[in-house]
């Protein structure tokens, strides 16, 4: 593990080379180096979140450090939700924060990224994991293949179209297909994955029927039009929706006007079987 350290002196170096007019020869460096880390399979960056060694390929530093900044995520929030009997989705699963957060705490992880570049990051993170299954697939509402928006940024790629971002094909799947036939207890689902959180929950609906008790962290942006019937949706499907105030790491009232961040969703289904 590098170390928070490492990774604010990558960020200095970084802005220091766009001070100076280096930034295209710095980033074509960045890339020539990250490529044999890269193939390697050996992520050469990490920090601590919440007690747990992450790491990731060099194009992660900006993620890395501001995961490891107080009060820029809701992992322990997040902590707070997991049961042993929890079945976590974590779609958008990245470099694996919430991945590894949850997999010592709970019965299973399933864990979707299909940006192949933060896949690999995945991988290395959570291969010692072994109640952790890995999905290169992107949640939607239906099984198949579609077109799939890989952006420079590891955190832009979505199946909604992005600008700059590379059209590749990819394979989908449904929280249903995924956990047909799993016992499922306690049920949390993490849906970070770049506007089409609506197709995942609508991918869902056999699943959330049947699990006793459900918690969703759910993000929010205005600037995708989907977006804006999340919070409907869950509502008429029963849950009690909460906005993450980062700040003091609790939920709080949906704020006015609507911004983007994350919901905290929670049902204790009467439909659940038994």
């Amino acid at each position: 593990m590098t170390g928070r350290r490492t990774v604010d002196l990558l960020g200095w170096a970084a802005r220091s080379a766009r001070r100076t007019g280096l930034a295209a020869v710095s980033d074509r460096t960045v890339r020539i180096v990250d490529s044999i880390f890269v193939r390697a399979g050996r992520p050469p960056i990490g920090v601590f979140v919440e007690g747990v060694g992450v790491r990731g390929y060099l194009r992660h530093r900006s993620y890395l450090a501001e995961a490891a900044r107080p009060r820029t995520t809701y992992a322990q929030l997040y902590l707070e939700q997991l049961k042993p009997d929890t079945t976590v989705v974590d779609a958008g699963a990245h470099v694996g924060v919430y991945t590894m957060l949850a997999s010592p705490r709970c019965t299973r992880v399933l864990a979707f990224e299909p940006d192949p570049y933060n896949l690999r990051a995945l991988r290395a993170n959570a291969e010692a994991l072994s109640n952790v299954i890995l999905v290169e697939k992107a949640l939607s509402d239906s099984v198949g293949v579609t077109t799939f928006y890989v952006t420079p940024s590891t955190i832009g790629s979505s199946l909604i179209a992005r600008e700059g971002g590379e059209a590749r094909e990819v394979e989908t799947t449904t929280i249903d297909a995924e956990l047909a036939g799993l016992d499922i207890g306690s049920l949390l689902l993490k849906l970070n994955i770049e506007g089409a959180e609506l197709r995942a929950l609508e991918g869902a609906r056999e699943t959330l029927a049947r699990a006793a008790h459900i918690t969703m962290f759910v993000e929010v942006n205005p600037a995708f039009p989907a977006s804006a019937e999340i919070e409907a949706w869950l509502a008429s499907a029963g849950f009690d929706v909460a906005f993450i105030d980062l700040a003091s790491r609790r939920p709080v009232a949906l704020p006015t006007p609507r911004r983007k961040g994350h919901l905290l969703a929670r049902r204790l289904s009467s439909f659940a079987a038994g």
